[in-house]
């Protein structure tokens, strides 16, 4: 097979800077494209045990550093603002530059944050490595979508999505497991190192598999004013939920802190229409497609992270059991997703693709409704996380499949940032809305009743947001004609 170089970048005089080509054997093997795929699953997979791997350590990080709480929590909040915050940026940085590029480095980037953490001598050392951790995490992130989808032909592009989800969701569920392992056996600082023979596999993968960059935009002056908007709009946004946990839902600078985010954020898309280099393009932020495939995205994330924040309550203060329990319980959660994304492609074949991101989120919606009614019953509540899981996997690989298809080449990586972005908002604003719901209808409580009670009536809103997002990103699905993908495959 021979691969023309139609659509490639001029080779630039500094080699750090031209994305290399692929190996003769691999580039011309009937599989080559799903190598792509499989190098792609290794950075979501990658990312998401980093983020997730975490959240076990902020008792020990406080004993360590002797801290408090509320200073320790920086080690995760640091990396989710910074990481939220550039996607976009590296999104378009990528469609200019080089995806493949700006995917490889990430990953030495990554690992050089990753080791940095590992061997931080202070908290503030460790939080400013996390930064740097972060900012590699968003420059494979904000590429992941993209090259999944530009690596393979046309009718293979929902499958190759499913993966790259499935593989996000084995992170989601590995990370916590491993984390806890390692606490146990080993010192917190492994958490970070972990990440070194991962990278040692997926960097490799990355320069190998993955096609150079064809069709990229031209390259213009990067919108330093679009991206300020967005890094203090998120700061904000996701600083304020962090706040509405200590400070209580009803403090007055919640509402600043959210609505001048809010604020920023509509001064972006203003500036975004009258800018000449945008970081968006116009006819993107008018589509329909997109408006409402990223909105169903935004509420499948907040549906899937209320719930791994909510089970362990319901678990330990409903049901008397412990935390190894509650872990094992959500474990069938992200399993489900994983496990079903890969097949989404043959049910949209099978249903049509309206039909079957409608009917993922009222499977998500039904299996909520298992889970609110599972009163101590933990096998009923494993069935019915199960069942969210399978929801939940397929409308985000068919979602996703929608967005892309309405985007150009020259602008796949802001797609794929822009879907990355709004998860990490959805994850946020599920933590934040879901536990605010559930204390406010008496989940503090230490009476299982009550905790129970409470638990099911969330379950309520949340059924409602997940039959919501199907319908939301199946009102898109059929308003548009997906560019066209074939011919796309680099070298």
């Amino acid at each position: 097979m021979v691969i023309s170089d139609e659509g490639l970048p001029p080779r630039n005089r500094y080699r750090i800077l031209n994305e290399r080509r692929r190996p003769h054997r691999v580039r011309n093997w009937k599989y080559a494209p799903w190598l792509a795929v499989m190098a792609v699953c290794f950075g979501a997979l990658m990312s998401q045990v980093d983020s997730s791997i975490v959240t076990l350590a902020y008792p020990t990080l406080q004993r360590h550093f002797h801290v408090s709480v509320g200073a320790v929590t920086w080690v995760g909040l640091a990396y989710m603002l910074t990481l939220v915050s550039t996607l976009i940026m590296f999104g378009r940085l990528s469609d200019m530059l080089g995806r493949k590029l700006i995917f490889v480095y990430g990953f030495v980037i990554f690992m050089a944050g990753s080791i940095l953490c590992g061997f931080a001598p202070s908290l503030d050392i460790l939080i400013a490595s996390r930064v740097i951790e972060a900012i590699g995490g968003a420059m494979i992130q904000a590429n992941s979508v993209a090259i999944a989808v530009l690596s393979v032909p046309l009718a293979s592009r929902t499958k190759a999505l499913g993966f790259q989800a499935g593989a996000q969701a084995m992170g989601l569920a590995l990370g916590p497991t491993i984390g806890g392992l390692m606490l146990g056996v080993v010192s917190w600082r492994w958490l970070f190192l972990v990440n070194i023979p991962l990278g040692l596999i997926a960097l490799p993968a990355a320069i190998l598999f993955v096609p150079r960059s064809r069709f990229l935009a031209p390259r213009e002056r990067l919108d330093g004013v679009g991206v300020a908007y967005i890094f203090v709009s998120v700061s904000l946004i996701l600083s304020g939920l962090t706040l509405g946990r200590t400070l209580g839902w009803k403090s007055p600078l919640l509402f600043v802190v959210i609505g001048v985010g809010l604020a920023t954020l509509l001064l972006f898309f203003a500036h975004e229409r009258r800018t000449t280099t945008p970081l968006v393009r116009t006819e993107l932020l008018k589509s329909l497609t997109i408006q409402r495939g990223l909105a169903g995205a935004f509420l499948s994330y907040a549906v899937l992270f209320a719930l791994l924040f909510l089970v362990p309550f319901e678990v330990e203060r409903g049901f008397h059991q412990g935390p190894a329990q509650a872990g094992l319980i959500l474990l069938s959660l992200p399993l489900c997703i994983g496990l079903t994304s890969p097949f989404a492609s043959k049910v949209g074949l099978w249903l049509g693709a309206a039909r079957s991101i409608v009917g993922a989120g009222v499977v998500g919606g039904c299996g909520i409704v298992i889970v609110a009614l599972s009163s101590a019953n933990s096998l009923q509540l494993v069935v019915g996380l199960g069942v969210v899981g399978v929801g939940i996997g397929l409308f985000n690989t068919l979602n996703n499949a929608s967005v892309m298809g309405a985007i150009p080449t020259e602008q796949t990586a802001v797609g794929s940032g822009m879907l990355n972005m709004v998860r990490g908002l959805g994850t946020a604003v599920g933590l934040a809305a879901g536990g605010a719901i559930f204390v406010a209808l008496g989940g503090a409580s230490e009476t299982s009743s009550q905790v129970m009670s409470a638990f099911s009536w969330t379950c309520v809103a949340l059924v409602a947001l997940s039959t919501f997002a199907g319908l939301l990103g199946a009102s898109g699905v059929r308003r548009h004609t997906p560019y066209e993908l074939e011919g796309r495959l680099g070298a």
